[in-house]
């Protein structure tokens, strides 16, 4: 009987070792669906988040890709007050400066479809300063 005991445990170790190793061995099915999955995030199914394009206090023309978002550099002192606008809000969709939570964000927006669109920062002395946007696809 102890004999029986001592093979059943075996069998059940050896059983066991073999369930690891396979489960930690990749298989060509599983590359393929990685190979699958990676094909239909460059087709357009990534949800990764892409980093915003900057525009600096002295820019006054930029270039983006329908898709991407906007963060207009504003300086700090000035920057409550200053909204944004855009010549043409089909192509650009703005979103003003804010303070949120205790941060504080800069005025921008999403380049919605291609073209050619002017926005015109105003600070809250008047001042105005225009910024030629070129959205490509």
């Amino acid at each position: 009987m102890t004999r029986m005991r001592t093979a059943a445990a075996l069998g059940a170790t050896a059983l066991l070792g073999v369930a690891v190793l396979a489960g930690c061995s990749s298989s060509s099915d599983s590359g393929d669906a990685a190979g699958e999955a990676s094909a239909s995030a460059e087709a357009g199914g990534s949800t990764e988040m892409l980093p915003p394009v900057i525009i600096t206090e002295d820019q006054t023309s930029a270039t983006c890709k329908v898709g991407d978002f906007l963060d207009i550099i504003v300086p700090e002192d000035i920057l409550a007050g200053t909204t944004v606008d855009s010549s043409d809000p089909a192509l650009v969709e703005v979103t003003q400066a804010k303070e949120e939570g205790g941060a504080i964000f800069n005025p921008g927006g999403k380049c919605l479809a291609a073209g050619e669109a002017t926005l015109t920062l105003t600070d809250p002395q008047g001042a105005t300063r225009d910024i030629a946007l070129t959205i490509t696809e």
